[in-house]
């Protein structure tokens, strides 16, 4: 009745020791690994650096576009609209019809689509997006081109119905004056009949 059980506990005893085990000889084999690649990497640096060659002039362009793109970004970000505007029209000079002049396209569409930069204009806007849309079809720029042109389109329709439906409210408005001065004078003459 009152005997222990004591197998559940040596059971129990022995998978933590197993365990302790496999982790230790996880660990030992992990840091083995560790050390392969350095040792690869010194073997493989001094023939890199003999195959190394002055980057070719495609190269130059690339990296000097991508330089004024990264810089155009900064100054965006910075809220310097012009200043970024100015350099992302440099990457389209650099890289007219490659990348990143879809995405210096893209950032010049959103600078005049955005509505604190003081010289918005959303045709600079469109031209800039149906660009991208229409040069580089296959770019991941084309799509989201694509959705800021819609909003902005959206947006421009939304505007044209606001202003119509302000100027009918200044139609009505002036009716119903106009209504008023009417009921004001027939009420008068209605008076002065009565007396």
């Amino acid at each position: 009745m009152g005997r222990k059980r004591v197998g559940t506990r040596k059971y129990f005893l022995c998978a933590v020791a197993v365990l302790i085990s496999f982790a230790c000889i996880s660990c030992v084999s992990m840091e083995e690994k560790q050390q392969e690649p350095e040792k690869m990497q010194v073997n493989i640096e001094p023939i890199q650096a003999s195959v190394a060659q002055k980057p070719t002039k495609k190269e130059q362009v690339r990296d000097e576009s991508k330089e004024r793109l990264l810089k155009g970004q900064q100054l965006l970000a910075m809220g310097q609209y012009d200043a970024s505007i100015k350099e992302n029209y440099q990457v389209l000079s650099i890289a007219p019809h490659a990348p990143p002049g879809d995405e210096a396209s893209f950032t010049i569409g959103l600078i005049y689509a955005y509505s604190k930069y003081q010289k918005k204009d959303h045709g600079k806007a469109v031209s800039s997006l149906t660009k991208i849309i229409k040069e580089y079809p296959h770019s991941n720029w084309s799509g989201h081109a694509k959705i800021l042109l819609d909003i902005i389109q959206e947006n421009d329709k939304l505007r044209r119905i606001s202003a119509e439906a302000t100027h009918e409210n200044e139609k009505l408005k002036n009716m119903i004056e106009q209504s008023k001065k009417v009921d004001i004078e027939i009420e008068e003459k209605k008076r002065e009949r009565a007396r």
